[in-house]
């Protein structure tokens, strides 16, 4: 038998045929629910056709991409699948026939790569059952809705221009966009920019086998001014200074009073002396004087210093805060700068 109906037949053996229904219901799996997407059907439908076939291979091109298709078939046979699927790519490169399409997407479901696969499948389901032949074709959409069952479908909508969208830093659509794409089910960064817009990065979960939609809008970037009130002198150096006005006055005030009090008693003193010394003279020590004199200058520059001290608190608290101007988007429910001086 021609080898060049072996192989499909070795192909079409090993895709499983577990998935025979044309829609796959994930209502009754256990699954998270969606974050930061809307998900719109808890059904994946298979893709219909939407374009045709044409051969537009020069014959000497063609020659060798048949060539190296065959080489990839038997070692596809031998279970060389990495050496296999990478003769298909390459001759597909020069013939981008469906039918190496689907040999590709039999390697990559092999080899664990099942977002890879359900893509190749899903391109033959695009160009309809003519070029790989009715079975080949039933059993690429058995595989893909299968495959489906663990990957799930983002269709990302936008209508802003010039708008660049990612997925997991991936380049994914230039907006305006309605795009489905097929990735893998679990935790995505989502990331949308333009120029003089403010960017969206977001951070999603899509559960398996699911059609979920992200709509992205940005909006534009446009800064305003405020003023907003922030501390330039710590309440504690006020403290600080009122507590020190307050035993510089309170010393300085004793100190008056002690020499003010000593005075009083020597001049109670002196009068008595001379009252009762008849006229004559007396001696003098006039050291008590001169001290008390001390205590009452002393405690007036004592004085002097507290309020100094105490004009210095009140001067620290009334300049304590400070307006300073802050930038901010308009719309936007944080600032996006700090307050800057």
């Amino acid at each position: 038998m021609n080898i060049r109906f072996i192989i499909p037949l070795i192909i079409t053996c090993l895709i499983p045929l577990g998935a025979r229904a044309q829609v796959i219901d994930v209502d009754a799996q256990s699954k998270k629910k969606a974050v930061g997407v809307t998900v719109v059907s808890q059904k994946i439908e298979a893709p219909l056709q939407t374009r045709t076939y044409e051969d537009k291979t020069n014959k000497e091109e063609s020659e060798k991409s048949r060539a190296l298709f065959h080489k990839a078939n038997r070692q596809f046979e031998s279970r060389d699948l990495a050496a296999s699927l990478f003769n298909y790519k390459k001759a597909y490169k020069t013939w981008d026939h469906p039918r190496i399409l689907f040999n590709m997407g039999v390697a990559l479901a092999m080899l664990g790569r099942p977002l890879e696969a359900a893509n190749m499948f899903k391109a033959v389901l695009e160009y309809g059952p003519e070029p790989v032949g009715p079975l080949r074709y039933k059993e690429a959409k058995e595989k893909w809705l299968e495959l489906m069952g663990s990957l799930s479908i983002l269709r990302i909508k936008c209508s802003q221009d010039k708008v660049k969208v990612f997925i997991d830093g991936d380049s994914i659509a230039t907006c305006p966009a309605n795009k489905a794409v097929t990735i893998n089910s679990g935790r995505h960064l989502i990331t949308a920019s333009r120029t003089g817009y403010i960017a969206e990065n977001a951070n999603v979960y899509i559960p398996r086998g699911v059609v979920a939609e992200k709509i992205i809008t940005l909006r534009k970037f446009e800064q305003a001014v405020r003023y907003q009130k922030v501390n330039r002198i710590p309440l504690k150096w006020t403290i600080i200074g009122a507590s020190a006005a307050a035993l510089l006055l309170a010393g300085g005030g004793y100190a008056i009073y002690k020499g003010r009090s000593d005075i009083d008693s020597i001049q109670d003193e002196l009068n008595t002396t001379i009252s009762t010394s008849g006229g004559f003279s007396f001696a003098y020590d006039d050291t008590r004087e001169k001290s008390a004199v001390l205590y009452q200058n002393l405690g007036t520059g004592i004085v002097g210093v507290g309020i100094g001290a105490a004009i210095t608190a009140v001067l620290l608290y009334v300049f304590k805060d400070k307006q300073v101007p802050v930038t901010y988007t308009v719309d936007d429910e944080k600032d996006t700068q700090k307050a800057s001086e």
